[in-house]
């Protein structure tokens, strides 16, 4: 599930409209089968990111103006800054359902196991995937819908004292895991070399 989030976020910007309105479709139902507060919650979140998206676009990207009297915003900026909004709202959909989906453990086993072939280069691979695991549990925090007070409240106080030691259950691999980290990185390469 991981490596599919991976995927999606790498090939999200070259999707046209057509491939953004079947992921949009697809997200849709995700949350209204089971992620509408989650998802809400992260949207909510980045709300100012995604309008100051479309402003930054709008009033930057030269082309014909929205107001004669006027040299910005320009259409072609605020088409393209609601095109990237959009495409930043589908991965913060499908970041809330993946962190929906996938308990702690679940996920840094995951991230774990996808950093598992680059071991031989002496990268640590514990400590990446701790940190990673920390990073998206931060932006799972979000999804408990505390106001604003309770979330200033929670960052000022000191956390508890975290455990030494993290315990990591990895699951067996089949070799259909295999074939489908291979098969997805040939596409990968494929598409990044075409």
């Amino acid at each position: 599930m991981l490596l599919a989030w991976i995927a999606f976020a790498v090939a999200i910007p070259w999707f046209g409209i057509t491939a953004l309105w079947a992921a949009s479709a697809l997200l849709a139902f995700g949350v209204w089968a089971g992620g509408m507060k989650a998802c809400w919650c992260l949207v909510r979140r980045t709300r100012v990111l995604l309008i100051a998206l479309v402003v930054l676009y709008a009033f930057a990207t030269p082309g014909a103006p929205l107001v004669t009297a006027w040299e910005a915003p320009t259409q072609e900026g605020l088409l393209a800054g609601a095109l990237q909004a959009w495409r930043l709202l589908l991965m913060i959909t499908a970041l809330a359902l993946l962190l929906v989906r996938l308990n702690r453990e679940q996920l840094l086993a995951g991230i774990y196991g996808l950093l598992a072939p680059f071991k031989p280069l002496g990268l640590p691979l514990e400590r990446i995937a701790v940190r990673i695991c920390l990073t998206l549990q931060y932006a799972e925090s979000g999804l408990h819908g505390n106001s604003l007070r309770e979330r200033w409240e929670a960052a000022l106080t000191l956390p508890n004292a975290p455990s030494s030691s993290i315990t990591l259950e990895l699951p067996a691999y089949a070799l259909r895991d295999l074939l489908f980290v291979l098969g997805f990185g040939a596409l990968l390469a494929g598409a990044l070399l075409w």
